[in-house]
């Protein structure tokens, strides 16, 4: 696990200071080693991989920071094949690489390392962009061909691993962070007006947009190719959901699932698993149990009294499968760490989980260096409530919008003196079909919000976008194939919050700490074959994950299948009405110029005395608003204090 990044610039300026400035704001996400390279033409300067920036005019420069997982005293990087005439810069894991060695020795090539980075080189020798068909992995990596003068850049098929590229001052980079492009001295960052209005509707800025104009996320299973000034991106996998009666077996996903952790153990350094009180987490742990000679190690949280914790499911569980398990009392600064991560995001991003599990990663890499999660299970087999009330959202829905308000006020004061009151007008507010639904959050600004909460010019740049562009949740669900409405909403979720919400979370608060965090149910055969599974394999009646419960009843404690799901968050609706409500304050109206260009500053003022009046559960929509000043102060603080320019 690592982090890459370059420049490329036709006019053969000296980038060296530059791309050290890029490297050295991404360190976390590898401090064990790291390498700089200048080429041109198809010659490689100052003698080929050095550790120093190299202070001479050239067209392509690749950095990489390394976090060593394999091959720990080999495969330095940027690395080459034979001849030199290849060289990657590489950030993942590819976990059947031995197999990959293997089949190019028997076709000739001549491999030097023990580790995964090297198959690369030879694998674009012997396939070009068609080696990504051959990967089994994580991946965000970059190769550039002296001979051809062409870079490419790939990334894995769900987007485990980020990867961002520009286009601005006649440079083209790119980097595994966004923060590593605020050194750069041409770097405007000019603002997307279009993504901030995503931003406060989603939670987050939807790939491949990102909340600078210039700069761009490149979406997951897609490949980039740069040459002579030309860039062209094109995809190579997409997950689709089309269930098939009858043709699965619970036999045969158990197996899947053990192949896949079985794969995700390949290490030289300790592993262990984060193991909450869900059944994700612990059937990957019962088969990394399965599969290892010794103890697994276990890490879970405890949030304390608060109703989310999951610490003593999580212990149940641990004492069942006999592994060595640590459970960590947290009670967060909050405050310093929506600071520090909000750098490491280096945009706008509202999941405040983000901290529970930037935590969790913190204490867990006193004593491992790689996790395995859970990840990807609710978006593989049903396991988000909104599946199901996807059906109540559409019923609402025929409701006529203009008759929608009357009655969101009315079930209000149905609901008067309880605690969902809000939530319930909310949700009339913002139900129908599914494609609607999905471009209208009840907790975010949905469009009865966005009316009544966006300020002129971003009311005008959302409503005359390309609706292509500006509705990218409604569009994947009118490309999905299936017939289904919650197949094609899982798809949706596979190919949307999946990667730009939840893998990134992950990956940004767990390489903040240089912990490599691994997904095996997001294994790309283990993921075909649950998309292929019928519906009511995973949503049975009103019982989600239907197929992993039934396997937790074979592989986990008594009760376990049928515990709720409870999220990884924490109660801040309460914290921003007591401890944080005078921070709260002061980030959002103190620093009005952050945001007032986006939102009308009288409609902010109401949902904040909403929030502390308890009548509206203002949370997310306020956090969002927080979120955003955080970022604008963490990329001011950082380009006044590393700012390099060109030499």
């Amino acid at each position: 696990m690592c982090g890459i990044a370059g420049i490329i610039d036709e006019k053969m300026n000296c980038h060296g200071v530059a791309l050290a400035a890029m490297c050295d704001a991404i360190s976390h996400r590898g401090p064990d080693d790291w390498g700089y390279l200048a080429i041109e033409g198809s010659s490689v300067l100052s003698g080929g991989r050095v550790r120093e920036p190299v202070m001479v005019p050239a067209t392509v420069f690749l950095g990489h920071r390394r976090l060593s997982i394999i091959d720990l005293e080999g495969s330095s990087q940027p690395l080459s094949n034979e001849d030199g005439s290849i060289w990657v810069s590489f950030n993942g894991e590819i976990y059947n690489y031995l197999e990959l060695a293997a089949s190019l020795r028997s076709k000739g090539h001549i491999l030097r390392e023990k580790g995964d980075t090297e198959v690369l080189v030879h694998l674009w020798e012997e396939y070009r962009e068609g080696m990504l068909e051959h990967l089994s992995g994580m991946f965000a990596l970059a190769i550039y061909d002296t001979k051809a003068g062409e870079l490419f850049l790939a990334r894995d098929r769900f987007g485990e691993k980020p990867l961002f590229y520009s286009q601005e001052g006649g440079v083209f980079s790119f980097a595994s962070e966004l923060q590593a492009f605020w050194p750069l001295p041409w770097f405007s960052g000019e603002e997307n007006l279009l993504a901030a209005g995503q931003y406060f509707k989603y939670s987050f800025v939807p790939t491949p947009a990102t909340i600078y104009r210039h700069v761009s996320a490149l979406p997951p299973g897609n490949f980039l190719k740069f040459k002579n000034g030309s860039l062209s991106v094109k995809p190579y996998w997409k997950p689709s959901v089309i269930g098939v009666d009858g043709n699965w077996s619970l036999e045969e996903l158990d197996s899947l699932i053990e192949d896949s952790v079985a794969a995700r153990l390949m290490a030289d350094v300790p592993l262990g698993s984060f193991l909450s009180g869900g059944i994700d987490s612990g059937l990957v742990t019962a088969a990394m149990a399965r599969r290892s000679s010794q103890k697994v190690k276990t890490f879970t949280i405890s949030l304390g009294a608060d109703l989310r914790d999951e610490s003593k499911e999580a212990a149940q569980s641990s004492s069942a499968l006999g592994t060595e398990h640590r459970c960590f009392t947290v009670s967060p600064d909050f405050v310093a760490v929506s600071e520090m991560l909000a750098r490491h995001y280096g945009q706008p991003f509202a999941d405040y989980s983000a901290v529970p599990t930037y935590c969790v990663s913190s204490e867990t890499r006193r004593f491992v260096k790689v996790a395995l999660t859970g990840d990807g299970g609710d978006e593989l087999f049903c396991g988000y409530e909104r599946y199901l009330s996807s059906r109540y959202s559409r019923l609402f829905g025929i409701v006529p919008k203009f008759f929608r308000l009357p009655l969101a006020v009315l079930t209000a004061r149905m609901a008067a003196g309880k605690s969902y009151a809000g939530q319930v007008a909310d949700f009339v507010l913002s139900a129908g079909p599914p494609h609607w639904k999905l471009e209208n959050h009840a907790a975010l600004y949905h469009e009865w919000r966005q009316k009544n909460c966006f300020n002129s010019d971003l009311w005008t740049a959302m409503i005359s976008a390309n609706e292509q562009e500006r509705d990218i949740a409604a569009a994947y669900y009118r490309e999905a194939p299936s017939p289904n409405p919650i197949e094609r909403l899982l798809e949706v979720d596979q190919r949307l919050s999946l990667s730009d919400e939840m893998l990134a979370k992950v990956d940004t608060a767990s390489m903040a700490v240089s912990l490599e965090c691994r997904a095996p149910l997001l294994d790309h055969r283990l993921a075909a074959y649950a998309n292929r599974m019928p519906l009511s394999a995973k949503l049975d009646g009103t019982r989600s994950k239907a197929a992993l419960r039934d396997l937790a009843v074979r592989r986990l404690p008594k009760g376990m299948d049928s515990l709720p799901k409870k999220g990884f968050t924490l109660p801040l609706d309460k914290w921003l009405r007591g401890p944080l409500r005078d921070w709260g304050h002061g980030m959002i109206f103190d620093k009005r110029e952050d945001w007032n260009y986006c939102l009308r500053p009288e409609a902010v003022s109401r949902l904040w005395d909403e929030q502390q009046k308890g009548s509206r559960d203002n949370t997310m929509r306020l956090w969002s608003i927080i979120s955003f000043v955080l970022w604008k102060k963490a990329m001011s603080d950082a380009r006044q204090k590393h700012s390099v320019t060109l030499q």
